[in-house]
């Protein structure tokens, strides 16, 4: 194994820090021995084995104490335990599911916790699934020259150069020729009956539930969940018969419970109705009667896996959106067997790959070719043009409920960004006198394709979201702004993925939605945004505190995905820094981070409104 480091900051010994966060530390490393012994009774009880649930609920056990502690000491073996279930499951069961996630579950430990004792072994193992296979032989060979390259010193690092020496002697033997028919000298046994064909494993259909969905007069998020990753396909019906519109989504590979097939009225300004089917013995369907049209866009997410709907229409009438500062969900009701089209040949297929995005517009009027010639005005953003009226700001304290954040020093993340939440919330009410919406204004959990969702439906101008920072590195220090787009380096990359809860590998696939969304001009916005409050976090924090400036970088958040306004993600300090620790603690060090993250707001607004008195 490579050297471990210190993974998570410990206080000193003795301290009230200490003892604040001995007690669910002893909680979370009981369930992780529990989780070790069911493992171990599996191993070693044939009839408890031969039952594949109860290998899914011990992999389900190290998934969710990973996704708890992912930040902390037991984040990383947990993750490696998920891993190793799946791959005794493949070994057990042949399934090329519990192949896929074991694979998946050793990169994301490889990719998450690149310095971590089991980074090699979790390299290792995949090498070996995958060298199994002859099929794989190549990409086990790369990860074999990755582990000579990255962990050198490991106990691996030797193994891995004898499997690459032995690399050109283990490829599979050549078929031997077929034999020649010779003349019968005697009488011939009579021939053996070929062996029955063994009937086909029936596949596994995911469940797919009912809809979660937020609406105003003007658009709509519809979130669908299934059990495990599928292919979907999408589509209008009726897009030339106004005023209704209807969309469809259909799942394959799944089923859904008769209970949930209930057709259910909303009416929730865009969205009328919402009705599900099982049109086949493999296929969902999901339909949803909107009030107009103009566009809809359809990608999904992993862990769990969603597709997420967003709907773009036209001004309804007598549509009021929600007004409460939480805008919380409206949970479809599930819905009957209705009498459906058939899909449209137009729909577009979505593959299972993670994040493959469709846009679908309606049809418009074919546009004046361009001139060529770009007016001063014209040069300008759209922002600038308009001059940024900006009447309402959501913001966005991260984490929540059971999802904990980064934790260190006996201080959690989603405690401290609802602080300096409020805080900034009060200070552009109270100072500037804008219209201020926080996401949660106590300590519950929203997905984070929720949180977009309340930016959207209020009809928000613009979008913080507040985050504090962590690094297996207790040295590392300092705050950053993101604006949502491709990661330029490996630590923004890596900063994604713990905060949307998945692995770099996952993020690295969302090329196809983000170079959609890179053409919108809220790209342009979210940048501009993001330069003028990190600038305005550094110079008002650097006569008293003097933190790290690490400047502005892109990556791909999932929490930004999909906002229709320019959106930030702030990590105003580094949990896991003794330094930045103690601050966090403190209300004068929150209250100017507040005030800061405020003006580098209005200085961004003050910009765009000179920039437009200037045409």
């Amino acid at each position: 194994m490579a050297a471990a480091p210190s993974w998570a900051a410990t206080p000193p010994a003795g301290t009230s820090a200490q003892k604040a966060v001995a007690a669910p530390q002893e909680n979370a490393e009981r369930q992780y021995q529990a989780a070790k012994n069911f493992l171990s009774r599996l191993e070693q009880e044939k009839d408890l084995a031969k039952e594949r649930n109860n290998w899914l609920k011990a992999a389900h056990s190290f998934r969710q104490l990973h996704l708890a502690q992912k930040k902390e000491a037991l984040g990383p073996p947990s993750l490696y335990m998920t891993a190793k279930v799946y791959r005794l499951m493949q070994a057990r069961f042949n399934l090329a599911e519990d192949f896929n996630k074991a694979r998946l579950y050793y990169f994301e430990m490889a990719d998450l916790y690149p310095g971590h004792a089991l980074a090699d072994d979790a390299l290792y193992e995949a090498a070996e699934m995958l060298r199994a296979k002859p099929e794989n032989a190549q990409e086990a060979e790369s990860l074999y020259q990755k582990i000579v390259a990255l962990h050198p010193q490991s106990d691996h690092a030797e193994q891995a150069r004898q499997r690459l020496q032995l690399a050109p002697q283990e490829k599979p033997p050549k078929p031997a020729e077929p034999a020649v028919a010779q003349p019968a000298t005697a009488p011939s046994a009579p021939p053996t009956a070929p062996p029955p064909t063994p009937a086909p494993t029936p596949k596994t259909l995911a469940t797919v539930s009912p809809a979660k969905f937020w609406s105003s007069e003007e658009y709509s998020r519809i979130v669908i969940q299934t059990t495990a990753p599928v292919a979907f396909s999408s589509g209008v019906d009726d897009a030339s018969a106004p005023p209704a519109k209807r969309l469809h989504v259909d799942f394959k590979q799944s089923a859904m419970a008769a209970q949930h097939r209930t057709p259910a009225r909303v009416e929730a300004g865009l969205l009328q109705q919402v009705r599900a089917s099982q049109t086949s013995d493999d296929t969902v369907r999901m339909e949803f009667d909107l009030a107009s049209f103009s566009e809809y866009k359809i990608f999904s997410l992993n862990d769990p896996f969603r597709v997420i709907v967003d709907i773009h229409g036209s001004p309804t009438t007598g549509a009021v959106p929600p007004d409460n500062d939480t805008a919380p969900s409206q949970p479809a009701a599930p819905l009957p067997p209705v009498a459906t089209k058939p899909a449209s040949p137009a729909a577009d297929e979505a593959a299972v790959v993670v994040l493959a995005e469709q846009k679908k517009y309606k049809p418009t009027p074919s546009q004046p070719a361009a001139t060529g010639k770009t007016s001063k005005r014209e040069q300008l953003s759209l922002a600038q043009q308009l001059g940024l009226g900006v009447r309402k700001i959501v913001v966005d304290p991260g984490h929540g409920g059971k999802d904990p954040g980064a934790m260190a020093f006996g201080l959690k993340e989603k405690d401290i960004v609802l602080a300096v939440s409020k805080k900034l919330a009060k200070e552009l009410k109270t100072a500037y006198r804008y219209e201020v919406v926080l996401t949660r204004t106590k300590d519950v959990y929203l997905p984070l394709e929720e949180r977009t969702a309340v930016a959207n439906t209020q009809k928000s101008d613009l979008f913080l979201s507040i985050h504090v920072n962590a690094s297996a590195d207790k040295a590392s220090n300092g705050i950053e702004t993101y604006f949502l787009n491709l990661a330029t380096d490996a630590n923004a990359m890596r900063v994604a993925a713990l905060e949307n809860a998945t692995s770099t590998h996952s993020i690295g696939e969302m090329q196809d939605i983000l170079a959609s969304l890179m053409k919108n001009s809220k790209i342009d916005e979210s940048s501009r945004l993001a330069r003028f409050v990190q600038t305005n976090l550094i110079s008002g924090l650097n006569k008293t505190f003097k933190p790290r400036d690490l400047g502005v970088k892109q990556a791909p958040f999932y929490v930004l995905i999909g906002a229709e306004m320019p959106a930030i993600l702030a990590e105003i300090s580094f949990i896991t820094n003794p330094e930045e620790a103690k601050l966090l603690q403190t209300d004068e060090y929150l209250d100017k981070i507040a005030k800061q993250i405020a003006a580098g707001v209005v200085a961004y607004i003050e910009h765009q409104r000179s920039a437009a008195l200037r045409l």
